[in-house]
């Protein structure tokens, strides 16, 4: 009920602050331009192809949930600040597609879904008769190494028009950036290539874009957001069908709760693991040099161990 009193007062912040800000350097004295990445991700993006030549900043805080992210007034200015938006379109973030939506016409946001094919949410195990979300297409394009190779180059694009007179140095980030992921999906199509069980179950449908490059099966509890409630039949379906093809690993999330997997997994005998969605990653793994590459490294030696791969 209090949605249009949101939007009244991310209005009322937003329009004056993008007037004044649009096109101009940061605020913060560096004379770079500032990039708001709305996750993780695109923050990633944004500091691999732009190095010294921006300024980022990342709207959902570290160890967070992107999806239910609700922007702060203070996060709003920050937005309406920035001299380029990379965002998910399609309601990945339904309230901060919102707040962008508000931003006027001539301000820099690119969504990066635009520059990658995307995969429909399909019909899964026990999932029949939940309309939400069939026919969305998954917003989880970045756990795909391939996709950010994709993404990659569209923030290349977006960062050289922002800074021209860098445009030479994003550019040639922006291909060391490609080349180290493709690197990381040689290594996650070797790693996956022999695996005595193809089916990933996991607590929400967020692998469906890995699951699909690497030749795997996701069966997913819960639909494309971690705050659906699936159903009692849902659960016993899918601890049925995990039973029936030897599932021995049940997958749930970094930062969300483990409850559904581990009633799935509980039900079957099986154990359970954790993949990162690299939605946010904790700002103590941050702290420590963990990155893109790096924690999906660490998700390919959970896989290999949960799939029983050779």
């Amino acid at each position: 009920m209090r949605r249009p009193l949101l939007l009244a007062s991310v209005a009322a912040i937003l329009l004056p602050a993008a007037a004044c800000s649009e096109g101009s350097p940061s605020g913060d004295g560096s004379g770079r331009p500032t990039v708001a990445a709305a996750f993780y991700p695109l923050q990633y993006l944004a500091q691999e192809v732009g190095g010294d030549a921006i300024d980022v900043v990342t709207l959902v805080p570290p160890g967070s949930e992107a999806h239910e992210y609700e922007p702060t007034p203070k996060q709003l200015t920050a937005l309406a600040d920035a001299s380029l938006v990379l965002y998910l379109g399609n309601d990945f973030q339904p309230s901060l597609q919102k707040a962008i939506g508000t931003l006027p016409s001539s301000a820099r946001k690119v969504d990066l879904l635009t520059s990658v094919p995307l995969l429909p949410f399909g019909q899964e195990i026990g999932q029949g008769s939940n309309e939400e979300d069939h026919g969305e297409l998954d917003p989880h394009v970045w756990l795909s190494p391939a996709n950010m190779r994709l993404m990659a180059a569209a923030v290349a694009d977006a960062l050289a028009e922002l800074v021209p007179d860098q445009a030479a140095v994003i550019r040639g980030n922006a291909t060391a950036l490609e080349a180290r992921l493709t690197a990381l999906d040689a290594a996650m199509t070797a790693g996956l290539a022999r695996c005595e069980s193809p089916y990933l179950v996991t607590g929400h449908h967020a692998f469906g874009y890995l699951a699909d490059q690497y030749g795997l099966t996701q069966v997913s509890i819960a639909g494309l957001s971690p705050a659906e409630e699936p159903s009692a039949a849902t659960l016993e379906d899918v601890a049925a069908f995990a039973a029936e093809h030897d599932v021995t690993t049940i997958f749930f999330e970094e930062n969300l709760p483990s409850d559904l997997s581990r009633t799935v997994a509980d039900e079957i005998g099986a154990s359970t693991a954790v993949l990162d969605t690299l939605e946010s990653p904790s700002q103590a793994a941050l702290d420590t040099g963990e990155d893109y590459d790096s924690l999906m490294r660490a998700n390919l030696v959970v896989l290999r161990e949960g799939l029983r791969c050779a």
